[in-house]
């Protein structure tokens, strides 16, 4: 049997961040709306943004300013099954949101498609 995904390391310019486990990651892309009239004509595209929404545990290290001044940042996902995905140009998109039994917050950045290394 293969290893399948359990860890995903969060990084925004340079700094990598303690994540939880329940970060979500929608890369963005294209969405695909059908065309149609009397029949099915085929379909349109429409870009549609890249949005990571993390748990992120707060430590002496951690700045509530830096996330809620964020507007032009490269943000990088790691996860332990090989994948690496670049957002360039992201931003904050809510405040972060403290969860003090589990000792974390919630970030949620948002940016243009990102684009998968490999």
């Amino acid at each position: 049997m293969g290893k399948f995904l359990g860890i995903v390391d969060l990084t925004v310019d340079g700094v990598t961040y303690k994540t939880g486990d329940s970060s979500t990651f929608d890369p963005g892309g294209y969405t695909r709306p059908v065309v149609k009239g009397a029949k099915v004509y085929g379909y349109s595209e429409e870009v549609a943004e890249s949005k990571v929404e993390a748990q992120v545990f707060i430590d002496a290290g951690f700045s509530f300013a830096t996330f809620q001044a964020m507007t032009s940042s490269t943000v990088t996902l790691t996860t332990d099954t090989g994948q690496t995905w670049t957002i360039a140009g992201a931003w904050n998109s809510e405040p972060p949101t403290v969860n003090q039994k589990d000792h974390s917050a919630k970030i949620v950045l948002m940016g243009p498609p990102a684009t998968e290394i490999i």
